[in-house]
């Protein structure tokens, strides 16, 4: 008989975050896509090539842990991504590399993580705002309305991953998850 690994609290933060992670991604795209068709008269390729972009996007941010996507966003259009409690990425380490936070220890790690959690959905609208800013331009006003309508969207599907990956299917023929995978598996 196979022995059981144990999880630490550090793995199943760090699984925890990674999972919110993909429900984003699915959430946010979808919503997206379904945004982009009935808001802003995109079709399907125009839409998957806004999400083409929005890989680069992500991979760039990926290569380093010297910014992060919503400090990316705010650098390029001005735009300051934030999660609704006020707080700013500014001051937190996790999203501003240049805080020092000095040697952490594991419950610390622990906390950080579980923190992260909350500011994966921002991430993911800030790189989605910036393939919009550099496909078609979009600023503050468009950007704005283009969230809130996102969220509009998110709210008619109860914020459920799989309805909204199903509408976004079928109103534009994308499915969400084939994009997301073949994002995470490029490279």
């Amino acid at each position: 008989m196979a022995k059981k690994k144990h999880r630490t609290a550090y793995r199943r933060s760090t699984a925890a975050l990674e999972e919110e992670g993909r429900k984003q991604c699915f959430v946010m795209y979808g919503a997206s896509g379904i945004v982009l068709w009935r808001y802003w008269n995109k079709k399907r390729l125009a839409i998957s090539r806004l999400f083409d972009i929005s890989g680069q996007v992500w991979h760039a941010c990926a290569q380093t842990n010297e910014k992060s996507m919503i400090q990316m966003c705010e650098a390029e259009t001005g735009i300051e991504v934030q999660r609704g409690d006020g707080k700013s990425w500014k001051d937190l380490p996790y999203l501003n590399a240049t805080l020092d936070t000095g040697k952490m220890n594991n419950a610390q790690w622990v906390y950080m993580r579980q923190q992260q959690v909350k500011w994966i959905a921002p991430q993911v609208m800030a790189c989605i705002m910036i393939s919009l800013h550099r496909k078609w331009g979009f600023g503050f006003d468009r950007c704005g309305r283009f969230y809130s309508q996102v969220e509009q969207v998110k709210q008619e599907y109860g914020n459920d991953p799989r309805k909204i990956q199903e509408a976004c299917l079928a109103l534009t023929g994308i499915n969400v998850t084939d994009v997301f995978m073949e994002r995470r598996t490029a490279d």
